[in-house]
């Protein structure tokens, strides 16, 4: 932390900056470095499925040492956070050491089902190791190591750095989204430019990208106002104390941790048809949970759905509301304390969270119907995902950046 000895204040950006810097250059790093006795991938890159995957910084393409990326630890907080605010009481509170040793304990797990999937589609060096199981082996741990490598390097950030596990995933979102850029500028489409080319591929993708741009911001900014009154408050500043609820309360996250639950049953089927191969059931399973089909459309979209009103109800919670205003004696104006303000808070975050989940399912879920619908393996279908998450973080970062800069801005008072 350094401070400005002239104004006596706190500046730390600089150095939060250029450490997220060094930390992402590692992270980026790590992604190029190969395992040594890997020689390639058979997954091809340009699937809806590897798109997935690499949102959350899975390397199907080639094999490095972070080629599992952060999905096992996210999918495992995710899975914790929502379980624990299911079964804990009341008054029961769950520690963050023990919560963390759990996650841990569930991310081994779920590293070891994805590192034994994306293991069997890797190619290996016969002159490293005898025996293709030793290989095998060495790939496990290797993986799996890396997992938590790049665990270290977000939790890292999150302590010195800017924006966190987000600085990772933006690396990601980032790369994807300029890969598939790329990948759409040197489509069939663009061979013989005409104007109704320009209007169709060029001008309509643009629009409605910067469509979702707006509308992101715009829920993400918006809030709906419940004044409450507080007893021990009796002047003019009584008159600007509310409840906030976000339009979009749980942000776009929903829209990106869907994506981990939605590819669970695939990697669960493929690990069981390695047990009990021909299995008819996981075979329709492993087919079926992909962005290419009606089903692995509606699976994800209704993951996205749950995920959306779980964080919704966990980061606003109306138990913990209502037991604030009995504590305090503080009330919503025209409602009694207790069950009445419970059921009323409750019905406004699900007012919320349905107009998120519309708009976010409607904006996601129509180019990826139409991309079913078309058999088109068009990049173009795959940026609507990848604008409204790379949209959610980076208005989170700004807003980061900006509570550090007010913080420059408080002299020290002790």
């Amino acid at each position: 932390m350094k401070r400005d000895k002239k104004n006596n204040n706190y500046n730390v950006l600089p150095g939060r900056f250029f450490y997220t810097l060094c930390i992402v250059c590692l992270y980026i790093l790590g992604r190029k470095v190969p395992i040594p006795w890997v020689i390639t991938s058979d997954v091809p890159t340009d699937s809806l499925f590897a798109y997935t995957e690499s949102i959350l910084g899975t390397d199907v393409s080639r094999g490095s040492i972070f080629s599992l990326g952060i999905s096992p630890w996210i999918t495992s907080m995710i899975l914790m956070q929502i379980l624990s605010s299911l079964f804990r009481g009341k008054d029961k509170i769950i520690s963050k050491a023990f919560m963390r040793r759990i996650t841990l304990i569930v991310t081994i797990f779920m590293s070891l089902i994805q590192a034994y999937s994306l293991m069997e589609k890797f190619t290996f060096r016969e002159d490293i190791f005898p025996d293709i199981r030793m290989a095998e082996i060495a790939t496990l741990i290797t993986l799996m190591g890396g997992t938590f490598a790049v665990i270290v390097l977000g939790e890292n950030v999150s302590e010195y750095g800017i924006a966190g596990t987000s600085a990772l995933i933006l690396v990601n979102i980032l790369s994807t989204f300029m890969n598939n850029l790329i990948s759409y500028l040197y489509e069939p489409q663009w061979t013989d430019v005409t104007k109704q080319t320009i209007l169709l591929f060029g001008v309509a993708p643009v629009a409605y990208l910067i469509f979702i741009v707006f509308a992101t911001a715009l829920f993400e900014r918006s809030e709906l106002r419940i004044p409450i009154y507080r007893v021990m408050i009796n002047n003019d500043l009584a008159d600007d104390i509310y409840i906030a609820i976000k339009l979009n309360p749980a942000g776009t996250m929903p829209v990106m941790f869907a994506m981990t639950f939605f590819l669970i049953p695939h990697y669960i089927a493929e690990l069981l048809l390695k047990i009990w191969p021909g299995q008819e059931v996981l075979v329709t399973i492993s087919d079926t949970i992909s962005m290419e089909n009606y089903i692995g459309i509606l699976f994800y979209l209704l993951m996205a759905i749950i995920l959306n009103f779980a964080f919704s109800f966990i980061l606003i919670n109306p138990s913990e509301l209502t037991k604030q205003f009995m504590e305090s004696g503080d009330c919503i104006a025209g409602l009694r304390p207790g069950k009445e303000t419970h059921k009323f808070i409750n019905k406004n975050i699900r007012f919320c969270a349905v107009l998120s989940c519309i708009m976010q399912c409607t904006m996601v879920g129509i180019p990826l119907f139409m991309r079913a619908a078309t058999g088109s393996d068009s990049k173009m279908f795959q940026m609507p995902v990848t604008m409204i998450i790379l949209t959610g973080l980076m208005l989170n970062v700004f807003e980061e950046i900006r509570v550090y800069r007010n913080f420059r801005d408080y002299k020290v008072f002790l």
